[in-house]
């Protein structure tokens, strides 16, 4: 999709960092509820299960950051 010098509209800026609060404090809220599942837990399923959290965790960052700095940013500038 080629990009074009038009402007993002301020409603798509805000969804897109409303989505990203919204991953990153979804994100947060349940890999701590899902934590208290995996400590009760031993052996390879405990690490596998943690490896995965740790995955899940860095994807909710990572996403959520990106569309917050994606809205913030608002797109390409009008060259001058």
């Amino acid at each position: 999709m080629p990009r074009t010098n038009t402007p993002m509209p301020n409603a798509v800026r805000a969804l897109l960092m409303a989505g990203g609060v919204l991953v990153i404090g979804l994100g947060a809220v349940l890999l701590f509820v899902w934590h208290s599942h995996v400590v009760d837990r031993t052996g390879s399923y405990r690490l596998v299960m943690g490896l995965a959290m740790r995955a899940a965790e860095a994807a909710a960052l990572y996403g959520g950051s990106w569309l917050v700095v994606r809205g913030w940013n608002g797109g390409p500038r009008p060259r001058s």
